[in-house]
């Protein structure tokens, strides 16, 4: 996200609010917040990682740790989407989303997603620096997908290598780090 008005990427405030002003409270934005998280996929994912983690043999501590850290990424790549696509959806006229309905300022949306980004690096490096790394790739294809593929060919790249990180990050967090198998990295490269 950049603030230039004339940077690519830019994205000015928008407000489809009666009154023409956003609403400040923080008892209304906090719903809002939720829904432009994606919070289906974003607790799904984040569930069945959660799962893989506690079955491999992280134990309670690891799984919380998958699970906070896959969390925040989770929150990091949705948000950041309906940072970028405020403008588009705004102009579509997409009610269903928050901010392009005037429920939500674009920029609580991106320093949301920074915010949460910005958490998921540590959190992601509790599991060993092979492990973070393996998540914060699969995060940073998240955003790959968000500020440049989405409309491109290259699109289901960031899908694929997203979802394959998964199983990588949480095998090389178990005591003993260990690489998945193949077909696990495959299966989760597919699934994406």
């Amino acid at each position: 996200m950049t603030s230039s008005p004339t940077a690519p990427g830019y994205l000015a405030p928008v407000s489809h609010h009666p009154s023409g002003v956003l609403p400040r409270t923080a008892p209304r934005r906090v719903p809002a917040l939720l829904r432009a998280c994606h919070p289906e996929p974003a607790l799904a994912v984040t569930l069945f990682v959660t799962a893989l983690a506690a079955t491999a043999g992280r134990g309670f501590a690891g799984s919380a740790a998958v699970a906070a850290a896959v969390l925040a990424g989770q929150l990091s790549v949705g948000w950041s989407n309906d940072a970028v696509d405020a403008r588009r959806d705004t102009a579509c006229g997409r009610r269903d989303k928050p901010v392009a309905a005037g429920r939500l300022p674009a920029r609580t949306v991106a320093v949301a997603a920074w915010t949460a980004l910005g958490l998921c690096v540590p959190l992601s490096l509790l599991s060993g620096v092979a492990a973070g790394l393996a998540h914060l790739a699969g995060v940073a294809a998240g955003w790959s997908y968000n500020l440049r593929l989405k409309h491109s060919v290259l699109s289901p790249l960031p899908y694929a290598v997203g979802f394959a990180s998964l199983p990588v990050f949480v095998t090389l967090g178990l005591p003993s780090p260990a690489w998945p198998d193949w077909w696990v990295v495959a299966a989760g490269a597919l699934l994406g």
